[in-house]
């Protein structure tokens, strides 16, 4: 790029020399019009003085024009402060490099942009800069892509690991709610067959977020939620209640709701009533205009005091998946327990 901003104020700047302002539009021709880069001549106050074709095209600026307009007044926006910058300094004779954005009929288009302050006779003040910029769209887009897709195998990465851990400290819970359960009914030995009805309805929440097909009678184009609330929660028994609404949610809504609510209750079975033999989970939920609201309350569990300092991945994860519904959420730590509100854009059918 500096090796071809040289070659071309060779080819243009000595005829600089002897010629005077008022025929600067006679190089024009010289500009190398046939090049895909944006060739631009600069006065040291930005003034626009000449452009090849290229530029023209890429600033949408008519090339009988007749130029002398601001440059930086061409810039798009999101460009505009680093062009000030890279002209401040080239004005003071320093060479700057920046990189560039623009918007085309065809979506971003990126440059990689040179100012080179140079030294003529012609210019008032003795100095004019020279402005060549090359469209690096392609190479540009290609490592943004690559940059989205590391970040995402990241995030992948990292939602499997704190999967695997939920995966260890609740069936870790269930089983010491079963053997619980078990020891209340007076049939120790039923623990395990407690365990495995646990284990089935945690399977089936899986089930559920993967939008499995076949004979589930669960996957239907529009599923009542309740029943998706029922074989979310069931693994926690008669520690969990439901009081809400017979509402119809869709087939796509599913896989987020399972999620939201499972993560809810995997962090109430690690850090909130669920953890606590005694804790309890009330759930509720109703249609308000085009909202659905939810109510998840917890109570018996350990004490609360105040807010966490810090959010964990389960609960970042949560608000994504939040987002991802266009929903809000609202977290309360009451002295009682946590309360979270939750709501989602939905029309009743």
């Amino acid at each position: 790029m500096e090796k071809a901003a040289e070659t071309y104020a060779k080819a243009l700047f000595p005829a600089l020399q002897t010629v005077s302002p008022a025929t600067l539009l006679d190089l024009q021709s010289a500009m190398l019009d046939a090049t895909p880069d944006c060739i631009k001549v600069l006065s040291r106050d930005g003034t626009l003085l000449m452009m090849n074709r290229a530029g023209c095209l890429a600033l949408n600026v008519p090339r009988e024009s007749g130029f002398g307009m601001p440059w930086l007044s061409l810039l798009p926006p999101e460009v505009y402060e680093e062009g000030k910058k890279a002209l401040t300094k080239a004005a003071g004779g320093e060479r700057v490099r920046f990189q560039g954005k623009s918007r085309s009929p065809g979506g971003f288009m990126y440059w990689d942009n040179i100012l080179i302050p140079l030294v003529t006779t012609t210019a008032e003040d003795g100095l004019t800069i020279l402005c060549v910029s090359r469209d690096i769209t392609q190479t540009t887009t290609l490592r943004l892509e690559l940059e989205e897709a590391l970040e995402r195998e990241r995030m992948l990465t990292q939602e499997m690991q704190h999967r695997i851990g939920n995966l260890f400290s609740i069936v870790n819970g269930l089983v010491s709610l079963s053997e619980r359960e078990a020891a209340q009914a007076g049939d120790a030995p039923s623990a395990t067959h407690i365990l495995k009805d646990k284990l089935s309805a945690l399977a089936r929440v899986s089930s559920l977020a993967r939008h499995g097909k076949g004979d589930d009678p669960l996957q239907t184009e529009a599923m009542d939620l309740r029943s998706i609330l029922q074989a979310v929660l069931q693994p926690y028994g008669t520690r969990c209640t439901l009081h809400g609404d017979a509402i119809k949610v869709a087939k796509n809504e599913v896989t987020c709701f399972s999620l939201i609510f499972h993560e809810l209750a995997t962090n109430s079975m690690k850090y909130g009533a669920l953890s606590s033999f005694h804790g309890l989970v009330s759930l509720d939920w109703k249609q308000e205009d085009a909202h659905l609201r939810f109510n998840w309350t917890e109570t018996g569990g350990p004490p609360v005091s105040a807010p966490p300092h810090t959010f964990g991945f389960g609960s970042g994860l949560l608000d994504r998946l939040v987002r991802s519904a266009e929903g809000k959420v609202k977290r309360e730590w009451l002295p009682e327990g946590l309360s979270v509100s939750l709501w989602f854009p939905n029309t009743p059918e």
